[in-house]
């Protein structure tokens, strides 16, 4: 290219020498000489972006990227001298100082421009780089928080369960017992999903009717429980709705108690309602580890699309979420 373009301007602005009237052996040295140019340029290049690419890290400041291109500058024209230079001085009628001009300036053009070219592509594979680590980093961050969080889940549901099934044995032992074959089963449910990101829908609607059941059997004294609950296959992250569940039957009193649970799911939004009969002025612990990792995981696994909201109105506490899905 830088061969060229000198002879182009040369060929353009001196009418006496074209190309193709120049001797073949002229044209020829002039060739091999710009192929030598050529190789040893990107020789000198090659080793300065060993140095400033690879071995000098830091920030990049207008001064490092100053030096980068003096440095650049400064050994295109010591090749020019020891090349170009040489073979125009004896040459066609000499060297004069529009072809010591050309030959100077010319090729340290292309020589800059090469070196941004390739100054700005190590950029932007070190840019994209870095960008694939920060994500890759940001999910390793959010993928143990999930897992920690599960982990606190298990102790947690495990311990309301045993603590159920306890007092349970003080009055009815066969209910206990059946208790104790349902906690089985919750947690064998609960031992395979954790192999599977999501589960169906229909899969969380079972393990809340039976995890009802458990909790009910302690309860069983005139508590009214009410479930209306979805079978669809839409498959959503499991355990979201259970801390509303444990907070339901924790805090439900009243003389006629009830609890209310619908679960529905229409065109990829899947609500929850669960409704529960309480003192008045009563409200759920926000700080409870139940809530405050269900809230957590809400904000990991659907950021900016789920809506929870929770409420009390003359003895009837009102919980509700929804999860946009799809």
């Amino acid at each position: 290219m830088i061969y060229l373009t000198i002879r182009v301007i040369n060929d353009t602005f001196d009418r006496n020498w074209y190309f193709f009237d120049r001797p073949f052996w002229l044209n020829s040295l002039e060739i091999v000489g710009s192929a030598f140019f050529g190789y040893f340029l990107a020789a000198i290049l090659a080793r300065m972006e060993n140095v400033y690419f690879n071995r000098l890290g830091g920030e990049v400041t207008v001064s490092r990227i100053a030096k980068e291109l003096f440095s650049v500058l400064g050994l295109t024209v010591a090749s020019v001298h020891v090349t170009f230079i040489p073979l125009a001085a004896f040459t066609d009628d000499g060297l004069s100082w529009a072809d010591y001009a050309q030959i100077n300036i010319i090729p340290s053009l292309y020589a800059l421009l090469f070196y941004g070219v390739r100054r700005s592509n190590f950029y932007i594979q070190q840019y994209v780089a870095s960008k694939r680590r920060l994500d890759q980093l940001e999910k390793d961050k959010l993928q143990n928080e999930l897992d920690f969080l599960k982990a606190q889940f298990s102790p947690h549901f495990l311990f309301n369960s045993l603590n159920n099934i306890y007092f349970q044995m003080n009055t009815d032992v066969p209910a206990a017992q059946a208790s104790v074959q349902k906690l089985s089963e919750l947690l064998r449910y609960q031992l395979y999903q954790d192999q599977q990101q999501t589960v169906p829908l229909r899969k969380e609607s079972d393990f809340i009717r039976l995890y009802a059941q458990v909790h009910k059997q302690r309860r069983a004294e005139g508590l009214s429980l009410s479930l209306k609950l979805a079978e669809s296959d839409t498959l959503i992250y499991p355990h979201l709705f259970l801390p509303l569940v444990e907070n339901a039957f924790k805090y439900v009193e009243g003389a006629t108690p009830f609890l209310e649970m619908t679960l529905t799911e229409t065109d990829g939004s899947v609500d929850f309602c669960i409704r529960n009969s309480c003192r008045a002025g009563q409200m759920p612990r926000a700080e409870g580890i139940g809530l405050k990792n269900l809230k957590r995981r809400l904000d990991l696994l659907y950021p900016e699309n789920h809506r929870l909201t929770a409420e009390e109105v003359e003895g009837v506490f009102t919980a509700r979420l929804t999860v946009q899905v799809a």
